[in-house]
């Protein structure tokens, strides 16, 4: 699976550099099937209206698929962590800052020029166009 979201992200970013995606799993699945997620880092979505769905794709409720894939390796399984952060507050992805509600967070992320965070920039966590400065979106 890993390998096709792999091939997905990189259709969708030759017809857009600009983007940045993300792999990954919810660590508790809302399907019964087995499910990978390729995810733009732009969060430019009309069906992103609310702080759980938010929070499913930036807490470490969202497992980065090649952690999982390691996991597995390692371990013969991925430890399934039911964590209560769904409910968290509302956080840039990028630069951490708080925000009051899905509106303002958009309205903040469109235009957030802050390093994507340490960890996510490790292990191949991003997926990003030849050339482009993951680090600072450009």
């Amino acid at each position: 699976m890993h390998s096709v979201g792999l091939k997905w992200a990189e259709k969708l970013l030759s017809e857009n550099t600009s983007l940045t995606f993300r792999l990954g799993y919810h660590s508790v699945p809302s399907m019964r099937q087995l499910h990978l997620h390729v995810i733009s880092q732009d969060f430019d979505s009309n069906h992103l209206k609310n702080k759980k769905h938010w929070n499913s794709f930036n807490s470490p409720f969202f497992r980065d698929s090649v952690d999982v894939i390691d996991e597995v390796s390692q371990n013969g399984k991925a430890i399934l962590k039911d964590e209560n952060v769904l409910s968290m507050e509302l956080r840039c992805h990028r630069c951490r800052s708080a925000h009051p509600n899905i509106p303002r967070l958009k309205a903040h992320i469109s235009s957030c020029q802050a390093p994507f965070p340490a960890f996510l920039l490790q292990n191949g966590r991003l997926v990003f166009s030849e050339g482009k400065d993951a680090n600072h979106g450009i």
